[in-house]
């Protein structure tokens, strides 16, 4: 009995600490933001290469993490709001298996992009290793914030936030 509830513990430990702020960090706050090219579930190509152009939100996300799917309701508000200004939004999807996270997509019926990040290369590249993640980069490409956590923890400042950016 001992070591099944040790055993329940660690697990949800483990789920539970995905959704915490991470503390290694490759990316920065003023530099370019990592340039990476992103095969979309709807099967389009996404790629951010440093250019001027549209500012960006992306978000980091996990089917199997509270904090992501909570997340969804502000991130599709946030869309609305700002979607017919110069900033695309997208999801990433890591640490799942990408069948698990085409069905993520689906269930939440997104307004934006998604697409699955194999091996957490883009995750790796701005320094991510836990869900959710929300990245802003500017018109210039330049990466402006990097929240860690849950996003709705933010709402009072997160639609300022988009506003800097654009």
């Amino acid at each position: 009995m001992r070591i099944q509830s040790i055993t329940i513990l660690l697990i949800s430990l483990t789920i539970l600490a995905g959704c915490e702020e991470s503390i290694e960090m490759q990316a920065s706050i003023g530099q370019q933001a990592p340039p990476f090219t992103l095969q979309l579930t709807d099967g389009q190509t996404m790629k951010l290469d440093g250019q001027s152009g549209n500012a960006k939100a992306i978000t980091f996300m996990s089917s199997w993490c509270p904090c992501s799917n909570e997340s969804i309701p502000l991130l599709k508000r946030m869309h609305t709001q700002f979607k017919d200004q110069d900033i695309d939004f997208l999801m990433v999807g890591i640490q799942d298996p990408e069948n698990k996270f085409r069905q993520f997509v689906l269930d939440y019926d997104l307004p934006f992009p998604a697409g699955y990040d194999e091996g957490n290369k883009i995750a790796r590249s701005y320094g991510i290793n836990s869900p959710p993640t929300t990245v802003l980069v500017d018109k210039s490409g330049t990466l402006r914030r990097i929240y860690y956590g849950n996003i709705k923890d933010m709402e009072s400042d997160v639609f300022t936030w988009v506003e800097e950016i654009l």
